[in-house]
Formats: structure tokens, sequence, C-alpha cells
């Protein structure tokens, strides 16, 4: 409609997702470490020129545009009985909650965050908006600061249930998108079936549910990183380091070892200088494919089995040495157990 737009995206976009607002023609601005201070630089720029500032999570035009992704669930799925919806500052979710209460109310509307930057589940807590420092996470589009205002006022009396959701389960959810439904889908948009990957909906096993899939608009890069962690969460990469003498027949009986257990190597290094013990000795790094989580239960036997002394599994749960998140809330804390 040749109107003039300017973006303003914090520091911490990746730069593909910068290059397609400027492959549209905005006028792209980097400014600040955060959303929030992109928005108030955004607001600033919008005073100063006379522009017109558009928030794009909590206006309410904004808002109604979100909630016709409930109509066309209700007239493509008119049997559903429950939705469950990414949440960054509570948008998306406050307006298909308000859509399908007002239609059908029985059907349940559920949100999901991810434990990382849990700013919504904590300002529905709280009963007012919050904020949150920032945190690194692989669902970095929902990954804001604070809750918006509308957003959570219209939400609180109509949402159903608050999820929280861990990062494995987000990159496992995204590897069966990719795997299983060939979709390429971004961190957020893989929230709702983390949480079905997660066990924390077990009460729609039988029920008839849409999980929406917000977006696709994923660095390469890091999508790369994030099939690798869901390989890796499910047990189908497993990354070790054995201490072994340097020498050819050595070197010949490690191959050896996961080419006759059917492993596939996928990454190699050879530590030849900061091995303490020995001079004759090296450590290797290794990363290998496996089948499926027994798969790679036997090769931690194998590999134990062969170097009782200088084996060490650096991916979980092959590592018992470490201590690991269960997850499991208690007045509102996460508790942590040994496995």
């Amino acid at each position: 409609m040749n109107v003039p737009v300017i973006v303003v995206m914090p520091n911490c976009v990746p730069i593909a997702k910068l290059q397609k607002y400027h492959n549209h023609g905005a006028k792209v601005m980097v400014q600040g470490g955060n959303l929030m201070e992109a928005q108030r630089y955004a607001r600033a720029i919008a005073r100063d020129k006379g522009l017109t500032y558009i928030n794009g999570r909590d206006h309410p035009h904004i808002l109604a545009g979100y909630g016709t992704i409930a109509l066309e669930i209700l007239d493509q799925m008119p049997y559903v009985d429950a939705i469950i919806v990414p949440v960054g500052s509570g948008g998306l979710a406050a307006a298909i909650a308000t859509v399908i209460k007002h239609v059908k109310p029985r059907c349940l509307v559920y949100g999901v965050q991810t434990e990382a930057m849990p700013v919504f589940f904590k300002s529905l807590e709280d009963g007012s908006p919050v904020t949150v420092p920032g945190q690194s996470t692989l669902a970095d589009s929902i990954a804001v600061p604070n809750a918006a205002v509308n957003a959570l006022h219209n939400a609180r009396p109509l949402l159903d249930k608050m999820l929280l959701v861990n990062e494995e389960w987000i990159a496992r959810a995204m590897l069966h998108l990719v795997e299983k439904e060939r979709f390429v889908v971004e961190a957020a948009g893989a929230c709702p079936l983390a949480t079905i990957i997660g066990n924390l909906v077990p009460e729609l096993k039988l029920k008839n549910v849409v999980c929406i899939l917000s977006g696709g608009n994923v660095d390469n890069l890091l999508l790369v990183r994030c099939l690798d962690r869901g390989l890796a969460a499910e047990g189908r990469l497993v990354k070790f380091t054995v201490g072994i003498k340097n020498n050819p027949m050595e070197n010949s009986q490690l191959l050896k070892l996961l080419a006759n257990g059917g492993y596939n190597l996928v990454r190699l290094f050879r530590d030849n200088s900061w091995v303490e013990d020995d001079t004759y000795s090296i450590e290797v790094k290794l990363v290998c494919e496996t089948r499926n989580l027994e798969h790679a239960l036997e090769l931690k036997r194998i590999i134990e089995r062969a170097y009782p002394c200088t084996a060490l599994f650096e991916t979980e749960p092959f590592n018992d040495k470490r201590i690991c998140p269960c997850y499991v809330r208690n007045s509102g804390r996460p508790v942590t157990c040994k496995v």
C-alpha cells in the first residue's frame, strides 16, 4: 500500500529475521538490548516525527486480528475440545480465549510459555503485569520481559490453564514436527506440542486438541542447534569422552566398537595436548548418532566396559554424576533430584 514503515528491533534478534523485514520494504532500526527498550525507542521516534506507533503485541486491533484464528479453528474443526496456545506477552492467547469462550464456552484454552521466561505465568499468579529479567531460550520470539496490559486483563478470567515447558521438550517438539509432519516451526510455535511431549496435559488424551503452530520464522543456524538438542534429549545423539593410547591399534579399536554396534560417528575431536597422566595417551571426544534411547544405553555399556577408567558421558540421562531439573513444581518452586 506504499505506506512507509519503520521497524525497531532489539539487538538480540537474529540477522535472518531482520533481513526478512528489510526484504518486505521496511526500514529496519536496531536499538536496545530487549523488547522493552526497542519499544521505548520506537515510541520516541513516533512522537518526534509525528508518526503512528503500532504496538504489535497489545493494540486492540492487533488482538482482534489474532482472534480470527479462533474463528478459523471453529470453522474447520467445530468438534474441538481444547486449544493450546503459545504465550509471550499474552495477546494471542487472550484473543483466542475471548472468541472461543464466547462461541463455545466448554472448549478449553490453555496457554504455554517457556520456563526460561515465565512472565505471563507469573503475571497471572500475581494478578498484575510483572517484569522478569531476560534469559536465553530457544523460544526467542516469546521471550518478552513484561506481560501486555490488555492481554492480561482479557486472558485472566478466560484461560483455563497456564503451562510451562522446558527447553528439552521444546527441542523435541521441533524435531518431531520436522521428522514426522515435515513442518519447519520455530521454538515458540512448538511450545504447545511440547506440553504433550512433556506429559503436562494427560487430561486431554482422549480429546480433540488443536496445537497452534504460531510461526516458522526461525534462524537457520538456530534450527540446526534445536534439532541437535532434540536428538540429544531423545537419546539419539550422544556425546562422550574416552582416553586411549595414541597408536593406530587403539584408534582402530575404538572406531570398530562403534561400527560393530551400528553407531554413526557424527563428530570427533582428539585432544593431544591437555592430558596430564600419561604422555602417550590422548583424550578423544565423540558425538554419535543412535537409533533410540535403548540403543544409546547399549553404547554406554559398550564404551564403559571397554574403557572403565576413562569413559565419561556428557549427555543426560547417561551422565549419572549430574543433577538435573525434574520440572516438578511445589508451591511455585522447581524441585531437583539426582538421577
